[in-house]
């Protein structure tokens, strides 16, 4: 046995002595034994590797293995992401831990980073969640080249390409059928969200004060029953609503009030809409009923620049109505400038004529199918009742 003693640093970074001891070799290998020359001859490479790191400063080289030092980036770097953030990302966390957890960051190379790559890929993890994962390692590598628990961060690995998925959205007449097939608060839902585009989110985080004449601001989203700022700063907005909107938001205000609740769209206890639950029990089986194609409420956010691609409203008008960030072109970015509120107003009493007349033929038609429904039961009634006579 040999044994000797390293300085490091804890998590925390305070310096402690550690002692080490490892075999060097059996005393004793059939007619052949090791004596203590050959066994300080073993043991030198490791005194070697304790002597060397004692002439470099401690402090400016850390030790850490993958697994505490993931503790540190989750405690001082995820912490500060917003709560749908942490969800997500703890799931990606989780796999690497699972790769690398017990190894030294150091010792990581590029090698093992393509390896878990491709063991991933025969796992049948999906091109976008492989994506994610080597997304999640450059932050985690970026923050401890930082704080010096490694010397570089690791080269990008080759990924799988990402086949382009085509967007689920719902046509005009799906948005008409969906609405005139539902009442009441339901019905201001989904053409709030037709007509504005907002992400689920952001539909469940509006409060009554949000609504202030033909004007709405987002201010906040609701994930997981938690309040928490929207995806990005160009979310914080105000959007123009069409008089037809206008009217539905106001019934739905006076409802709200009548419960004393804070929010547009409540429970019965008064917190916000849980928007997987709706979705689950709600969405999907009106969906199912009429024999529309399945898609979240990011369907309608697809639908809405469609119908305003259509209605040819200008495309920086668009981008502030939906709370996207730059485009990236800088015709737009930078000489756009800053629509007037009119255009905004404008392109929203245009979104709501549409929906207006769009809906007003849905209803109009299930009326037509519902008449015809009665009469022809009223035909077959008399032959029914003409065989049993008979």
């Amino acid at each position: 046995m040999g044994a000797y003693t390293e300085y490091a640093l804890d998590p925390n970074g305070a310096e402690k002595r550690i002692r080490k001891q490892v075999v060097l070799s059996p005393v004793k290998i059939g007619e052949k034994s090791t004596g203590k020359r050959e066994a300080q001859r073993l043991l030198q490479p490791f005194v070697d590797r304790a002597n060397l790191a004692l002439s470099s400063p401690v402090n400016g080289r850390k030790s850490a293995t993958f697994d505490v030092f993931a503790d540190i980036w989750e405690r001082d770097y995820l912490s500060l992401s917003k709560p749908s953030t942490q969800s997500a990302a703890r799931s990606n966390l989780k796999r690497l831990r699972a790769e690398f957890g017990q190894r030294d960051m150091r010792s990581i190379d590029a090698g093992d980073l393509q390896r878990f790559v491709a063991t991933s890929m025969r796992a049948e993890l999906s091109p976008k969640t492989i994506r994610n994962l080597w997304g999640m390692a450059s932050l985690i590598w970026s923050a401890a080249l930082a704080q010096k628990y490694v010397d570089c961060v690791l080269p990008k690995p080759k990924l799988p390409r990402k086949p382009k998925k085509r967007a689920r959205f719902y046509t005009l007449t799906d948005v008409a059928r969906i609405i005139a097939a539902t009442e009441g608060e339901q019905r201001v839902f989904y053409w709030l969200a037709a007509e504005t585009g907002l992400r689920g989110g952001e539909l469940a985080g509006l409060k009554l004060t949000d609504i202030d004449g033909e004007r709405l601001t987002v201010n906040q989203s609701v994930w997981n029953g938690q309040t928490q700022s929207p995806k990005t700063d160009s979310a914080l907005r105000t959007l123009g609503l069409s008089p037809q909107l206008i009217t539905l938001l106001w019934e739905q205000i006076a409802r709200q009030k009548a419960k004393e609740h804070e929010f547009l769209f409540t429970s019965q206890n008064g917190t916000p809409w849980d928007m997987n639950v709706h979705r689950r029990r709600k969405l999907t089986k009106t969906l199912t009923a009429l024999e529309v194609t399945q898609a979240g409420y990011h369907a309608f956010r697809h639908f809405n620049v469609a119908l305003q691609d259509a209605l040819r409203v200008p495309l920086k008008t668009i981008q502030e109505r939906l709370g996207h960030s730059l485009t990236g072109s800088f015709t737009l970015d930078v000489y756009g400038g800053t629509p007037e509120f009119e255009r905004n107003l404008e392109a929203g009493r245009m979104l709501g004529s549409k929906i207006e007349r769009a809906v007003a033929k849905a209803e109009k038609a299930a009326e037509n199918a519902d008449s015809v429904f009665l009469f022809t039961n009223k035909e077959e009634r008399p032959r029914s009742l003409n065989l049993l006579s008979h």
